[in-house]
């Protein structure tokens, strides 16, 4: 029996892996399709008013849908991409992966993998995402959970990209405002220290210029 550990995150997975990683334009395109599609039909389950027959014939075909997808399964279920600057996406995971349809539809500016030898620079990082219904807690405004997750994304991404990933150890958000629904959403965050073996970051989001919530985070290199 082997003594060798499974990597504890997607970052030491990505490194055990090499150059085996696909890029992006050698991904088969029905993974993004599937999960878009799933998530707007999320989306419309929420705010559907049609007949409960309707919706009871649409929750069948739910069903069948499901079970067609569970014939085969893949394993293990994280799945990574390597870009060409050499960053790696999670294509699986919650906060934003492209093949989850949980994850928020958070989209990064283009991003570059640190040097691993180098001490770890501060970066800012930019996102976008839009949230729905199907993401809300008060009227018209985002569940704050759903906030935090935007955020311990952001901060997590920041972290990784100035050379100090980690995973994460606590996360304070104070919110400043509601985040509105279906309006564009701007994520900023940027790591700022380290303390041995602790990662912080800290982050904003805005809304139309608004800030609704901002953070500190600390992320924990694994060993």
């Amino acid at each position: 029996m082997s003594d060798e550990r499974p990597p504890l995150s997607a970052s030491q997975l990505a490194a055990h892996l090499g150059d085996r990683l696909p890029s992006p334009e050698d991904l088969p395109p029905g993974g993004a399709a599937l999960a878009d599609a799933i998530r707007d039909l999320i989306a419309a389950a929420v705010v559907s008013d049609i007949d409960d027959a309707d919706k009871l014939e649409v929750a069948a075909e739910a069903r069948r849908l499901t079970d067609r997808l569970q014939a085969r399964v893949r394993e293990p279920v994280i799945a990574l991409t390597r870009h060409p600057s050499g960053w790696v996406d999670n294509l699986t995971q919650a906060g934003s992966g492209w093949w989850n349809p949980q994850s928020l539809r958070m989209r990064f500016e283009p991003l570059a993998l640190p040097d691993p030898d180098a001490e770890p620079v501060p970066v800012e990082v930019v996102a976008t995402c839009t949230l729905t219904d199907a993401h809300g807690g008060p009227p018209a405004r985002a569940h704050g959970g759903v906030v935090m997750t935007l955020l311990d994304e952001a901060l997590g991404v920041a972290a990784t990209a100035a050379g100090a990933a980690g995973l994460t150890a606590g996360l304070t958000v104070r919110f400043r405002a509601g985040t509105p629904l279906g309006v564009p959403l701007e994520l900023r965050a940027r790591y700022v220290r380290s303390d041995g073996r602790k990662r912080f970051a800290v982050g904003e989001l805005f809304a139309d210029g608004v800030l609704t919530a901002e953070a500190e985070g600390v992320f924990i290199a694994p060993r």
